[in-house]
């Protein structure tokens, strides 16, 4: 378990050695071209063919469920910690920052290489359905209101707009219709399947050397801000997911991989609605690393928990 973990280590450690590296495209200007070829290519074509060849008919709405719980756990004591306990003690913008770092986690950009490598094949639909038929059509809704909420900028985007996000989103899409093509029996052709293995393939050593890219340590002076975002995302809220992804989950992979992402640290793509919405990026950006270095010691223990 443990050179597991180092291999996927090493991949992050190269983004972050990248940003040392002189004379190179920036590290914002790298992420944003592997975050859209990701987001755009690979991963579609990694959620169709694996959603439309697997066995995946009775986790379509167990894994969506649990990552809802998750979701909603991870953004109720985010809210009575930040938006109550101390709002009083910290500026609006980085409230509605540390409600994001604290709901939202890293579900597909190192969920799914975790999960990979950690259970496998028999795993590898999770973060895919986790994500994109759970998650994120509820960062696009729930997600967005907060940063309405708590953010500087003017925009005030409807509820019907959210939803016209997701509906666009190439791995909603994918999602969708990979399910679709399961549920109707139909056979996709072998060179397609190829290509789509290839590209998955690529994602996972793609995403963590964006993660790597993007990074950022947290400053000595807000470390005790960020500490409960970072242990609500990591700690609490997959102790208290554990019982009803038990209950969901009879197969101990499937169990494993929901627990898995359960327990990833923060997502990246909330420091997007960050700088669109006017909320504290750098706050967040720091939550997100400080919950990811959180993550190597409690995703080993979630990695050989006894189920």
């Amino acid at each position: 378990m443990l050179n597991v973990f180092a291999t996927l280590g090493v991949l992050l450690a190269s983004g972050i050695i990248y940003r040392m590296i002189p004379g190179v495209p920036t590290p914002q200007t790298v992420r944003s071209v592997i975050g859209s070829i990701v987001l755009n290519v690979f991963i579609p074509l990694l959620a169709f063919e694996v959603l439309a060849t697997e066995h995946i008919m009775g986790d379509v709405w167990t894994v969506p469920v649990a990552s809802v719980a998750t979701t909603l756990i991870g953004f109720g004591l985010a809210f009575l910690v930040y938006g109550y306990i101390l709002r009083k003690r910290i500026a609006r913008p980085t409230i509605g920052a540390m409600i994001l770092a604290a709901t939202w986690c890293n579900a597909m950009y190192l969920g799914l290489p975790i999960t990979l490598a950690v259970v496998g094949d028999p795993g590898d639909h999770v973060p895919i359905l986790f994500d994109y038929a759970g998650m994120t059509p509820l960062l696009f809704t729930l997600g967005t209101a907060v940063c309405v909420a708590y953010g500087t900028s003017d925009e005030q985007p409807t509820f019907r707009q959210g939803i016209k996000q997701i509906l666009r989103l190439p791995p909603f899409i994918a999602t969708v219709a990979g399910i679709a093509v399961n549920a109707m029996g139909l056979e996709l052709p072998l060179w397609f399947i190829a290509a789509a293995e290839t590209a998955g393939k690529v994602v996972a050593p793609l995403m963590l050397f964006s993660i790597g890219l993007t990074l950022r340590w947290p400053t000595i002076s807000r470390t005790p801000m960020l500490v409960p975002a970072a242990v609500i995302r990591t700690i609490i809220v997959p102790l208290l997911v554990f019982p009803l992804a038990s209950l969901l989950h009879p197969n101990d992979d499937i169990l494993r991989s929901t627990m898995l992402e359960a327990a990833m640290p923060s997502m990246m793509l909330p420091l997007v609605f960050a700088e669109r919405y006017g909320l504290d990026v750098e706050s967040l950006a720091e939550a997100i690393l400080l919950s990811t270095i959180i993550s190597v010691a409690t995703l080993p223990i979630v990695a050989s928990w006894p189920l």
